[in-house]
């Protein structure tokens, strides 16, 4: 039987990094992404260029993995980036480039997997989130948040 194939983006270090080693040393099938790729990844994990916030390069970066492997059975979206400041001090391009990074950039990588993964019927889209918006930290706006009923 062949091996699940998964696709993780930001693979490149921190919890993706670890996601994509662990998978690899449990049998599967791992392509990781990052940015710009800098040299060989971790053991069992090919790396593969991906900007999360490009169509182009997601499709191209999906179609790579189509071509060595086959299909992509798992997508861990986990490309993404923090950003902590008052909401004076954070321009509205910071602020676009987190959506279009954390948000729309999930949205490019899922919208390039899912065509294969309907055609085949079967098929499993991760998505990594932060808790960092529900814990405050100094520099971070404190008030709380309407408590859910």
């Amino acid at each position: 039987m062949d091996r699940s194939v998964v696709l993780v983006t930001g693979a490149s270090h921190g919890i993706g990094q670890a996601t994509a080693m662990l998978l690899a040393s449990r049998g599967y099938q791992v392509f990781g992404t990052a940015r710009k790729p800098a040299g060989e990844g971790p053991a069992g994990v090919q790396m593969l260029p991906l900007d999360v916030t490009s169509e182009e390069s997601a499709r191209s970066c999906v179609a790579a993995v189509q071509q060595q492997a086959g299909r992509v059975d798992v997508l861990v979206n986990n490309a993404g980036f923090g950003l902590i400041g008052a909401a004076e001090e954070v321009s509205i391009a910071e602020a676009q480039a987190l959506f279009d990074t954390n948000l729309f950039g999930a949205a490019r990588a899922a919208n390039a997997v899912l065509p294969g993964m309907r055609q085949r019927r079967n098929g499993l889209i991760i998505n990594v989130g932060s808790l960092a918006p529900a814990l405050p930290v100094p520099s971070m706006d404190t008030c709380p948040a309407p408590r859910q009923r």
